[in-house]
């Protein structure tokens, strides 16, 4: 049940320009997606970024970050998309770290049928959000009945971080602090 830097794969999911600024504690989302990104980066953890057709860009903040092709879907689900498929299938890992909006809709729908595929789903609960409270809270409450398994950014990354001497520790710290 915890993640680990060989078998897990952080998924973006559709932090768009147009969609964002509607979204309850954005400045945070994308704050503490900024830090797991890098920390996937440091750890060299695959990254799959979704963008829902429509919907704009990814914001700058994240696109400058990440030199990755997001993948365009019409599916809320990132799992009904043929490509996204593909490439978790491509990857070979299991763990699954979700992360990004809208929680009730895009996130909740593929952290189900991720797990009905049988990965293992962690959801950065300071990492997703939608336009009101209440759908972020059922989304949660449903993914966790689910099977899905609540985690925070900076939780994550400890556990992906596993030991103090580990070589990675200094750069996480200085994530962490910031």
């Amino acid at each position: 049940m915890k993640a680990n830097k060989t078998e897990s794969v952080l998924i973006v999911v559709d932090i768009q320009e147009r969609l964002s600024p509607h979204i309850k504690g954005i400045n945070e989302i994308i704050s503490n997606a900024k830090k797991l990104i890098r920390a996937c980066q440091i750890f060299g953890i695959p990254i799959i970024v979704t963008e829902q057709m429509k919907l704009g860009s990814t914001v700058k903040e994240l696109r400058e970050l990440m030199n990755i092709r997001p993948i365009e879907k019409t599916s809320f689900s990132c799992a009904e998309e043929k490509a996204f498929l593909e490439e978790l299938e491509k990857i070979k890992r299991k763990k699954c770290i979700i992360l990004g909006i809208e929680a009730h809709i895009c996130i909740c729908q593929t952290a189900l049928d991720l797990i009905s595929l049988g990965y293992e789903v962690h959801i950065v609960i300071d990492a997703i959000g939608s336009r009101k409270e209440i759908d972020k809270e059922v989304a949660i409450e449903k993914m966790l009945r689910a099977g899905a398994i609540p985690t925070t950014a900076e939780m994550i990354m400890y556990e992906l971080l596993k030991d103090a001497r580990a070589e990675e520790f200094k750069d996480i710290l200085s994530i962490v602090k910031e």
